[in-house]
């Protein structure tokens, strides 16, 4: 599968009090970002809170996105989950939807081998008629995907297109090694280096915060595909670091859905456990987006 370069935002995904998907808000927020430029879209990423969708909301929020696209841009799915038994499950009620590939994670909670890994992939994988792409996630999973784990692989299960991770050596590794197809989809996660990796040919962006930074990310890519324009590159990256780590420092998510908020988007965007945003912080985070441009 031959994809373009550019940037892919990590959908947020507005729920209403019930759990339920608010579709024109999500529908806005995709319109907004292809406008904006996005090669393609991530739904039910790590900030789509895909673990904490109720299932049954799970194929209304990839149909609504893969309808909204409209072909106009791939759309991949995230598809994560604890076992063999119920990623199935949950491939097969999207089976029938017109998506670029599927989006994996190891199973989470517990640390696995790398036996355990190989066999959860090659199980799931199996299942499935479309593409899939690996989710290098270790930090949150506990389970790294090495090098080698995605040799193997590559080896053993036909439709696996690709990967995402902020391994940026992994990455020199597998574009060097003359047994990786040429198509391999690598999408780099690691906002910090991405000005490094794009140096190396790693030209493909996925992160959560692109989906409340669409301007500084326009301005990102556009410097980046001019060649000659490093300073402007740096300033939007650095933009789009800047307010994660205001995100980060004033607690995630509700920093996250107040942002996404602010930026039009009805809709709660955080797991339904965490709590409101602290009195005045909505201001300070109007007063963030307002400097770095989203405003």
């Amino acid at each position: 599968m031959k994809m373009k370069s550019g940037f892919i935002p990590a959908l947020g995904t507005p729920l209403d009090e019930n759990g339920n998907l608010c579709i024109e808000s999500y529908k806005k927020q995709i319109e907004d970002q292809i406008n904006a430029g996005a090669s393609a879209i991530l739904c039910m990423g790590s900030m789509g809170i895909q673990p904490y969708i109720r299932t049954s909301v799970c194929p209304q929020v990839a149909k609504t996105a893969v309808e909204t696209a409209a072909g106009r841009v791939p759309v991949f799915v995230g598809a994560m989950d604890c076992s063999i038994a119920r990623a199935k499950e949950r491939l097969a009620a999207m089976e029938d939807l017109d998506i670029a590939a599927f989006v994996l994670t190891t199973p989470y909670y517990y640390a696995l081998t790398r036996e355990q890994i190989v066999r959860y992939f090659k199980s799931v994988c199996a299942t499935t008629k479309h593409r899939v792409l690996l989710y290098d996630l270790a930090v949150v999973t506990q389970s790294k995907i090495t090098y080698d784990i995605v040799l193997e692989l590559l080896r053993d299960v036909p439709n696996l297109s690709g990967i995402k991770s902020a391994d940026l050596q992994m990455f020199r590794k597998l574009k060097l090694n003359p047994d990786v197809p040429k198509d391999f989809i690598m999408v780099y996660s690691g906002l910090d280096t991405f000005d490094i990796a794009y140096k190396w040919g790693i030209d493909k962006c996925l992160d959560g915060m692109l989906s409340c930074t669409p301007k500084n990310t326009h301005r990102l890519f556009t410097a980046l595909a001019a060649g000659n324009d490093t300073d402007a590159a740096a300033a939007a990256l650095n933009n789009i670091i800047e307010l994660r780590d205001f995100f980060v420092a004033h607690d995630l998510w509700p920093s996250f859905s107040t942002a996404m908020n602010l930026l039009g988007y009805a809709g709660n965007f955080s797991p339904d456990y965490i709590l409101p945003l602290k009195d005045g912080y909505e201001t300070e985070i109007r007063n963030e987006l307002k400097k770095l441009g989203e405003l």
